[in-house]
């Protein structure tokens, strides 16, 4: 079912920005020179596995390098995992309604004034970009840094006069593919960039990819213009952060 592969795909993302270890118990996905970048730095345990030992393993190995222990639960009900980190003093954030699907591809209606490239590396001008919103710059600039070679993943950015102003990437898995890394520089924000270079995204997903598309967000202003683009609410993934202080 969709909700399953959705869950299998966020389980995974981190692999296209981050060294990844594998273990029984799941995985370990860490990037030392990215430390602020909690997508880049965390664990996911599978539900059935021995969670002491997971655990242990986890901790002393972010422990070591000097970054927090952290893990993720993607789940459709209470995380059994995330039960067991609670009570081993981990702090959690649990987010139910954050999930949205493109099930209807619709072009919002807006005018274009963007020009779009597809960017296939990392240049100074992306630094800039993100820069110019302290709260995503270096992290963001290095995750971008890590995912840019990674064959199937699609970074688009939208230009006015030559100048970067937005960018917006597609990773893409077998049938199904993730919006992410959706940003409009900080003083361009409210022109309507967003919506085109989604609009762009649609129809890229629509007649290159062929998959089912979905995105994950948080913003009021942004989940407006998703829905407009045709994506719908998932309730039914609870997304779990976990870590240790």
């Amino acid at each position: 079912m969709l909700i399953d592969k959705i869950i299998d795909f966020e389980n995974n993302f981190a692999e296209i920005q981050s060294t990844v270890i594998e273990k029984t118990y799941g995985k370990i996905f860490y990037d030392k020179n990215n430390p602020l970048s909690y997508d880049s730095n965390h664990a996911f345990i599978y539900e059935d596995s021995d969670y002491e030992v997971a655990i242990k393993e986890i901790v002393q190995f972010y422990q070591s390098i000097d970054i927090t222990p952290r893990v993720y639960t993607f789940s459709r009900q209470t995380s059994a995992v995330g039960q067991y980190l609670e009570s081993k003093g981990f702090k959690k954030s649990l987010d139910e309604i954050c999930f949205f699907v493109q099930k209807n591809k619709k072009i919002i209606d807006i005018p274009q004034a963007l020009q779009i490239n597809r960017l296939n590396q990392i240049d100074e001008t992306i630094n800039e970009l993100l820069s110019s919103d302290k709260e995503q710059g270096e992290w963001g600039y290095k995750s971008l840094l890590k995912s840019i070679d990674n064959e199937n993943f699609y970074l688009f950015g939208g230009y006015v006069d030559e100048e970067l102003v937005c960018i917006a990437s597609l990773y893409s898995k077998n049938d199904i593919s993730r919006v992410n890394d959706v940003f409009t520089k900080k003083d361009k924000r409210g022109t309507g960039y967003g919506s085109q270079l989604i609009n762009f995204i649609t129809d890229f997903n629509d007649q290159t990819l062929k998959t089912i598309s979905y995105l994950y967000a948080h913003n009021p202003n942004a989940i407006k213009v998703y829905k407009k683009a045709g994506y719908e609410e998932i309730n039914a993934i609870i997304r779990g952060c976990y870590w240790l202080e």
